[in-house]
């Protein structure tokens, strides 16, 4: 019978494993990418947005952890400062928290991304290591409003060290500032170069057939909502599979809608119903069906 190869990878970070069993036309093949298009194509932007969120998700789950802080930072009532100003607060901001935490014997680490609404008002929200949630504020408002009060808000982390929901929610905040003509920076989030970067390893597997159940992991527990199979939009197989730690916790219940998934995003949204169906009809081939949510890529 004939052997089929496959890559496996599994990333390790906080109490989640994530492992992403999949193949495609380039592995074993030396090709160089095209030319750039221009113009991104919405779906490209979808997949790079879908690609930030699990970055982010990863460092945040390897690098911060239970009673770290949840921050958010605004401006006084009124105020709509301009990109340049803003991105001066937030260096001299993180300059005073580098000896702060010093001081303390501590290192500062963090990711942050930046919100401004249609009306131009600002707030950042910051992910930030343990410290007294009263002197981080009192640096602020020096900085923003000569010492006076401004709003400020400390959420510690939760138990679960798993903090997927926050991690989307930081690209959320910065998608109307990025998308601006006049972004305060040209990057959906920014973090310090101190970050650990979770485990990661990927094998190369033989195998007579596409093996379709995941495999289970003592302690852990298969998270159905965020783990899918299915094809990629060039019509490849993936299995894509969140292991959470049991730690206590009971799994969660299956969701049924499909706006309760998470991962690498796999469908492109433009294609017509004809293609569709083509994906389709070669997936019966794996005995799979095509998965709703794009393209995944090593």
């Amino acid at each position: 019978m004939t052997e089929h190869l496959y890559l496996e990878k599994e990333i390790r970070h906080g109490n989640v494993i994530e492992k992403i069993k999949y193949t495609n036309g380039r592995f074993g093949i030396r090709k160089k990418n095209g030319p750039p298009l221009g113009t991104t194509p919405p779906e490209q932007k979808e997949w790079q947005k879908k690609q930030t969120e699990l970055k982010i998700w990863r460092l945040m789950n390897e690098n911060f952890g239970p009673g770290d802080l949840w921050t958010t930072l605004t401006y006084p009532a009124g105020s709509r400062p301009p990109s340049e100003a803003v991105q001066k607060n937030i260096r001299n901001f993180l300059d005073r928290l580098r000896r702060l935490y010093k001081k303390q014997g501590k290192e500062l680490k963090y990711i942050y991304s930046v919100g401004r609404g249609r009306r131009g008002a600002v707030h950042i929200h910051m992910v930030l290591p343990k410290m007294d949630a009263e002197k981080i504020s009192t640096i602020w408002a020096e900085l923003v409003n000569d010492g006076e009060y401004v709003r400020t808000d400390f959420q510690p982390l939760d138990k679960t060290h798993d903090y997927k929901k926050l991690a989307d929610y930081i690209v959320k905040n910065s998608a109307e500032d990025f998308e601006s003509e006049d972004p305060v920076f040209k990057k959906r989030y920014c973090c310090s170069r101190n970050l650990k970067k979770p485990a990661e390893k990927t094998r190369v597997v033989k195998a007579r057939a596409w093996k379709k159940a995941p495999t289970e992991k003592p302690g852990y527990y298969i998270d159905k909502n965020r783990s899918y199979e299915g094809l990629t939009a060039y019509g490849f197989p993936i299995q894509y599979t969140v292991y959470v730690k049991l730690d206590g916790r009971r799994p969660q219940k299956e969701e049924t809608k499909e706006t309760g998934r998470d991962g690498p995003p796999e469908k492109n949204m433009n294609e017509s119903v004809g293609e569709s169906k083509k994906k389709n009809r070669e997936g019966k081939k794996w005995g799979l069906k095509i998965s709703r949510m794009g393209i995944f890529r090593n």
